[in-house]
């Protein structure tokens, strides 16, 4: 095994697969380590909205099992449903398993070189190298992208800044009878109101369902008895088989800088999950490729590489994210203007949050817009007292 290489990237996920892809496409000698042997499975409801199959600079249609071009928005307080409709799908269903490890492959393909079953358990620096101590020995990098996920090790053991919001998800894989999995084909359903500050979620897959419930606070959400209550509003009831996951999600990113000491954080690692709706894929794609390109253009050196990073993501992803914190305030934290809003707008505003997961709006339009939604359908009393979100300061949210 070789032991040194220009870039180490820890972590097989979409933000590593992708980062990888892009440095061998480019001739950089990389790596990925990845704990597990693969394909892996992977924790996530397996919903690739469109804005994250955009992101994809690689072809992975054939990995998903099932596109939908309907999505199904219910507010079960109010008794107030809404459906949307694309032409493009709104969300392609997949397996994480699969749809990783085709990811993965391309890199290797491209020429990256892949260790399975390779755990790192600390990372060092010193002398322009960082060190990665692993179950298999240590192994040496110019640079490392840290694609390690929410508990990111490399992250961790480096001191990095933290400040993240990780909040608590929990997913079932539910095998129902075929008459039961029919009624959910072609279409994504989203229901809120289910539990304070979070909502539910159901998505189509070619042999299951994979349901989950999410909570937006941190602490104090039964999330079991969350989903019991959805399984029956579902009208699950004669479950073949379940399969149980709990994970977290960032929905607020590091306090950063996400580059010290020759470490590149990106998605989970990074904290760059939508604070909106929880989905990290799309954040994860964008923020491992703008990794690799900013390494690829300075030729690897360490201030070029930090500034191109930084640059990058606040250009980018960062001004999304605190555009999105601001919206989510409207949708978790302010019941009475979300009663209101829907109840008048309803419709406009599903179509309005559609486009943004298709990819064709970005909440940055949604809020600044001359029109803007915000200023169309929320009451007065709110936009006197309505969150504003913070300025940026150094490329922070």
């Amino acid at each position: 095994m070789s032991t040194t290489y220009d870039v180490i990237v820890v972590g097989s996920g979409p933000a590593g697969a992708c980062a990888a892809w892009r440095l061998a496409q480019a001739g950089v000698a990389v790596a990925v380590l990845e704990q597990a042997a693969l394909p892996r499975y992977k924790t996530c409801g397996g919903g690739l909205v469109g804005r994250a199959m955009q992101a994809l600079p690689l072809d992975v249609r054939h990995v998903t099992e099932q596109e939908c071009h309907t999505a199904q928005l219910s507010f079960l307080r109010a008794g107030l449903s809404f459906t949307t409709h694309r032409p493009t799908p709104i969300i392609s269903m997949t397996m994480r398993d699969q749809f990783d490890y085709a990811l993965l492959s391309a890199a290797q393909t491209a020429g990256a070189v892949v260790h399975q079953q390779c755990a790192v358990e600390k990372a060092s620096f010193d002398s322009d190298v960082v060190t990665l101590t692993t179950n298999r020995g240590s192994m040496k990098a110019k640079f490392v992208i840290a694609a390690d996920g929410a508990l990111s090790t490399v992250a961790r053991t480096m001191g990095m800044a933290d400040g993240r919001v990780l909040i608590p998800a929990l997913e079932y894989e539910v095998t129902v009878p075929p008459d039961q999995l029919d009624r959910f084909q072609n279409t994504a359903r989203f229901d809120f109101d289910l539990l304070p500050h979070g909502y539910a979620w159901a998505f189509p897959k070619r042999q299951h369902l994979s349901i989950g419930v999410l909570s937006m606070a941190q602490r104090g959400s039964d999330l079991k008895s969350s989903m019991a209550r959805y399984l029956d509003l579902l009208g699950c009831r004669s479950i073949m088989q379940v399969e149980r996951h709990g994970f977290v999600i960032p929905i607020r990113p590091r306090r950063g800088p996400f580059v010290d000491k020759r470490i590149l954080l990106v998605g989970d690692a990074a904290g760059f999950a939508d604070p909106v709706t929880g989905e990290g894929i799309t954040f994860a794609i964008q923020s491992g490729l703008l990794a690799a390109q900013s390494l690829i253009e300075t030729h690897l050196e360490e201030q070029s590489v930090r500034q191109a990073y930084a640059h990058a993501l606040a250009e980018t992803i960062l001004p999304e994210l605190r555009t999105g914190r601001w919206l989510a305030q409207l949708l978790y934290n302010w019941p009475r203007t979300k009663s209101w809003a829907f109840a008048q707008h309803g419709q406009r505003l599903c179509e309005a949050v559609t486009d943004v997961m298709a990819g064709t709006r970005t909440y940055r339009e949604l809020a600044f817009n001359s029109r803007s939604l915000l200023k169309l359908l929320t009451p007065n009393w709110f936009r006197k007292s309505a969150y504003r979100p913070a300025p940026s300061r150094d490329g922070q949210v």
